[in-house]
């Protein structure tokens, strides 16, 4: 994970937090495609899908909070 101030990573977990409906401590392929509604990305539902996959490099389907963390900080 990347070296973040204690007030970013707290601003990042409140975002992965808000993304991360079902409270279940990851963000799946639909969380992750209103996460991209909501920053407004301009981009296909195949851009998005390729987006998770690399995001979600323990390919385990879903993204954690240390893979949001780095893919936010990227």
């Amino acid at each position: 994970m990347p070296q973040l101030s204690e007030d970013s990573l707290a601003e990042i977990r409140e975002f992965f937090d808000d993304s991360d409906t079902d409270n279940n401590n990851s963000i799946d392929r639909e969380e992750f495609g209103k996460l991209l509604e909501a920053l407004n990305a301009d981009i296909s539902k195949e851009e998005a899908d390729i987006g998770f996959d690399i995001i979600d490099t323990d390919n385990n389907r879903s993204i954690d909070f240390d893979e949001f963390v780095a893919w936010w900080a990227e």
